[in-house]
């Protein structure tokens, strides 16, 4: 698997970092011209958006979708189904991937594969059902997209389950593939009162052993907005699996932003791949450069193009050291057990958004 390869790379080197004891109360110190405090700041503002209760009414949709309870999509599904199997966000989302080109190869006829939301349902608002758990069409209410579907959107209680008296805003799901050349393209739009939370777009496009999945918006947590840009290329030929992730995510109003790619291939038990980070700080950045070959790791991290720290040897147990072969202190580590980690933040990311309507995706394939 491709991704194998890739998580070596970068989880070999967060669990190296955090081995290497760096305290969550230290004050990082990496440089005079470095703010590592306010850099750290940056992150924390991160996590706290894509943590926050805010986006909870939308994950609730998750599993209570009505395209999804049928006999024939039951059925369609059971070969095809990502919830509930993993916890780990990485294997969510290139499962899903290879889903989708699972279940497009398995389409010999049928109709085109752009528009997803099919005219029986667009137009329809969905309300929740306390007795059912799901999701159902209620014909007397107005508001939802022509080509596409409304979803009402409920506080919901410490189990996750909305509550139908407590109504907070709705989630439009638009199919804008008509006429499109990707296979695919959604967009969903999340309001809650009179704040837009989520607005982002849903591309596939795919052949018999190839495919790219793109999501590209913004969304709401905590008063934070983070911006994304996120696309992941894969293929399977001649049982070799290769696959690669570009992003950028961002707070502008921070100013600080991510840019990132990794790769990966693996053929038996020789392994590549490659993970590149580029992290602005309002005016300084920080560079990680790092490959993986057959269980060993190379990498470099820059601050403002200087070198700031190496990473190398076995991927169990790399040596970690500043450019003069010495250990980095304990702020030094904090901060760059940071930056790696943010590759596992894109997965969670992913993973938050396409899992309230992974099913429709891949429903919109097979049927």
């Amino acid at each position: 698997m491709w991704n194998d390869t890739r998580q070596r790379i970068a989880v070999a080197a967060v669990v190296a970092l955090a081995a290497s004891g760096c305290g969550v109360t230290d004050v990082p110190e990496v440089g005079p011209d470095f703010d590592a405090e306010a850099a750290m700041a940056d992150y924390e503002a991160m996590e706290m958006a894509m943590a926050s209760d805010d986006l909870s009414a939308f994950q609730a949709l998750g599993g209570r979708t009505p395209f999804g309870s049928s006999p024939a999509a039951i059925d369609a599904m059971a070969d095809f189904t990502t919830r509930g199997e993993t916890d780990d966000s990485r294997a969510f989302v290139l499962g899903f991937a290879r889903q989708l080109m699972a279940a497009a190869s398995s389409r010999v006829d049928g109709p085109a594969l752009g528009p997803i939301i099919s005219g029986w349902h667009r137009g329809t608002t969905f309300v929740y059902d306390a007795e059912t758990d799901e999701y159902q069409p209620d014909l007397t209410l107005e508001g939802a997209p022509e080509t596409g579907v409304r979803f009402i959107l409920y506080e919901v209680d410490a189990e996750g389950t909305p509550i139908v008296e407590e109504e907070v805003g709705y989630a439009d799901l638009i199919d804008e593939g008509d006429g499109s050349v990707e296979d695919i393209v959604l967009r969903l739009s999340v309001v809650v009162g009179d704040e837009t939370l989520i607005d982002y777009r849903t591309t596939l496009d795919h052949d018999a052993t190839s495919g790219a999945l793109t999501v590209d918006g913004f969304f709401v947590g905590d008063e934070v907005r983070l911006d994304f840009d996120v696309g992941i290329a894969f293929s399977n030929a001649g049982g070799v699996e290769q696959g690669e992730l570009d992003f950028e995510i961002g707070v502008v109003d921070r100013d600080f932003s991510i840019v990132g790619n990794v790769s990966g291939i693996e053929e038996n038990d020789d392994g590549v791949g490659s993970v590149n980070l580029r992290v602005r700080h309002r005016a300084h950045e920080l560079v990680v450069d790092m490959t993986g070959e057959q269980g060993e790791l190379d990498g470099t991290v820059f601050i403002d193009g200087d070198a700031f720290a190496t990473i190398s040897g076995p991927e169990e147990d790399p040596v970690i050291a500043n450019p003069d072969g010495g250990p980095l202190t304990a702020s030094e580590l904090r901060v760059l057990h940071r930056v790696v980690h943010v590759v596992e933040d894109v997965f969670q990311l992913l993973e938050d958004l396409l899992d309230p309507v992974d099913e429709i995706v891949l429903l919109g394939f097979i049927l």
